[in-house]
C-alpha cells in the first residue's frame, strides 16, 4: 500500500489509482452508452424511413399507382407528377416499382422501365406481402443500381402495394444516407447530453466518497501505529523499570550473599573445617555465575546507554546471552556505526529487531550457532540474525507459538520509517530474521536525534 513517510497509507496516492480506475470504468461505460446509442439512432432512423416510404407507396401514390398508369398515357403522366411533387425531394432521390418478374414497371428514370433484374427471396416476400417492409444500404455495383452511382451512399427501403386492380408490386425508394445520418445526429445530440452527465455526475460524486474514505483509512491506520508505539513505549517503560529493579534488588542482593559466602568460607577453612569450606566456595561460584546472567539479561531487557555506546556494543552484550547458554556466537558489524552514528529511532528499531530474533532462538531454536551481522553500506542498514536451529514450516506454524508477534509488530515500525522485516526458515535448516532501513539523511548537519526530539 502507498504510505508517506510516517508508514501511514498517503491519502494522495491512495485516492488516485481509484479515480484513475473510477475514469477508466466511466469512460468505457460512456464508449458503451455512445455506441449503443449510436446504433439505437440508426435503427430509428431507419424506422422513420421506412414509415415515410410506407405513407408515401399506399397512401400519397396509392391511388394513382394503377395498372392503367403503368400504361402510360394521361394516368401515367399523372403518377409521374404525384411521384414529383409529393415524394422525390432532398430525401428521396429515386423511385422504382418492381412487378413479381423483377421487372421495373415504373421509375422516375424512365429509361429504366421495362428492364428486368432479379429480385432477391426477401424482395420477394416484401412484394407477396409476407414482410412488411424492407430496408438495406445500397450496393452501387449491383447493375440496377447503375444509374445511382452519382447519389452516393443511399438508403433502399422497399414496400409492397398493391394496384387498385389487385396488382401485387414492390415500391421502392432511394433515400439519401446523409438524411439518415442527420436524424441520427440529431437523436444523438438529444439523447447523449443526459446520458453523459449522469455519469459525469457519477464520477464527480465518487471523487468526495473516495478522498473521505482514504483520510479514514489513514485516520485508522494512524490509530493503530499510534497504539503500537503506545504499547512498545509502555513496554520499554515497564522493562527498564523491570531492568532497575533486578539490578538494584536481587543482582546487588545476591551479589552481597556470594562475598558473605566465599568470607564465610575462609573463615571456615581457618577453622580446619575443609569440607564446609570448600561447599561454601562452591555455593559462592554458582552465586556468582549466577550474578552474571543475570546481569547479562538485564542488558537483554534494556541495553543502558545504547545512544552513546552504539550497536556494536549493544549487539556483542546480547550475544553474550546466547554464549551463557553454550552457543557460539559471531558478531560482524561494518560500516559507521559507532556512538550517534544513527538517530535514536533507527538504533533502537535495529536493537529491538535483534533482541526478538535472540529471544526466539533462545526459546525455540535449540541452535548451536547464531550469526549476528549488521552492514551500513550507501543508504541501506541491513541487520541479519541466522540460527542453525530447528526453523519452523511458517505456513504451518502459528504465528503465537514461534514469537513472531513481536516481530510482526517491529515490522509495522519498520514500514514507518520506510523500511522490512522480513522472516526466512524451513524445517530443519534455521531461521534467518533479516531487518533493512534507510540510513536517516541528516538534518541541518546533524546525524543524531537529540532525546528531546524523540520525546516531541
Amino acid at each position: 500500500m502507498a504510505r508517506t513517510a510516517g508508514g501511514a497509507p498517503s491519502t494522495r496516492r491512495v485516492l488516485v489509482p481509484f479515480l484513475a480506475t473510477a475514469t477508466v470504468v466511466v469512460a468505457a461505460l460512456a464508449v458503451v452508452l455512445v455506441l449503443g446509442q449510436h446504433r439505437a439512432a440508426v435503427a430509428e432512423a431507419v424506422r422513420d424511413a421506412r414509415t415515410l416510404t410506407e405513407v408515401q407507396a399506399r397512401d400519397v401514390v396509392g391511388g394513382v399507382l394503377t395498372d392503367e398508369a403503368l400504361a402510360g398515357g394521361a394516368a401515367g403522366e399523372a403518377l409521374d407528377a404525384r411521384v414529383r411533387a409529393h415524394v422525390l425531394g432532398d430525401q428521396v432521390v429515386r423511385v422504382k416499382v418492381w412487378d413479381a418478374d423483377g421487372r421495373v414497371v415504373w421509375s422516375d428514370d424512365a429509361g429504366l422501365v421495362g428492364q428486368r433484374f432479379p429480385l432477391p427471396e426477401d424482395e420477394l416476400a416484401v412484394l407477396r406481402g409476407d414482410a412488411p417492409s424492407l430496408s438495406e444500404v445500397s450496393d452501387l455495383d449491383e447493375p440496377e443500381n447503375a444509374g445511382e452511382a452519382g447519389f452516393g451512399r443511399l438508403l433502399q427501403v422497399y414496400v409492397g402495394v398493391r394496384t387498385p386492380e389487385g396488382t401485387p408490386l414492390l415500391f421502392e425508394a432511394y433515400h439519401r444516407y446523409d438524411s439518415i445520418d442527420a436524424a441520427t445526429g440529431q437523436s444523438l445530440r438529444s439523447s447523449l447530453p443526459p446520458l453523459l452527465g449522469g455519469l459525469l455526475l457519477l464520477w464527480l460524486l465518487q471523487a468526495p466518497l473516495a478522498w473521505t474514505l482514504a483520510r479514514r483509512l489513514r485516520t485508522a491506520h494512524e490509530e493503530r501505529e499510534g497504539a503500537l508505539l503506545r504499547a512498545l513505549t509502555a513496554s520499554d517503560r515497564e522493562r527498564r523499570r523491570i531492568a532497575a529493579d533486578l539490578h538494584d534488588g536481587v543482582v546487588q542482593g545476591l551479589s552481597g550473599t556470594a562475598l558473605s559466602l566465599s568470607a564465610a568460607a575462609s573463615a571456615t577453612a581457618a577453622r580446619g573445617e575443609t569440607a564446609g569450606a570448600d561447599v561454601l566456595r562452591s555455593t559462592a561460584a554458582d552465586l556468582r555465575r549466577w550474578v552474571r546472567e543475570l546481569r547479562t539479561l538485564v542488558v537483554t531487557v534494556t541495553p543502558p546507554a545504547l545512544h552513546e555506546q552504539g550497536l556494536r556494543a549493544a549487539l556483542v552484550d546480547l550475544a553474550a546471552v546466547l554464549e551463557l547458554r553454550g552457543c557460539a556466537v559471531d558478531v560482524r558489524v561494518e560500516g559507521d556505526l559507532g556512538p550517534g552514528a544513527l538517530d535514536l529511532p533507527t538504533e533502537s528499531l535495529v536493537f529491538r529487531a535483534a533482541q526478538e530474533a535472540v529471544r526466539n532462538t533462545v526459546k525455540h531454536a535449540g541452535a548451536d550457532r547464531v550469526d549476528i551481522s549488521l552492514v551500513r553500506a550507501e543508504d541501506d542498514l541491513v541487520l541479519e540474525v541466522t540460527d542453525d536451529g530447528a526453523g519452523y514450516d511458517p505456513g504451518a506454524v502459528a504465528p503465537r507459538r514461534r514469537g513472531s508477534v513481536g516481530l510482526e509488530l517491529l515490522g509495522s515500525l519498520a514500514l514507518q520509517q520506510d523500511g522490512r522485516l522480513t522472516t526466512r526458515s524451513s524445517p530443519g535448516r534455521g531461521t534467518t530474521v533479516a531487518l533493512r532501513l534507510p540510513v536517516p539523511r541528516p538534518r541541518d548537519g546533524r546525524t543524531t536525534t537529540t532525546d528531546e526530539e524523540v520525546r516531541r
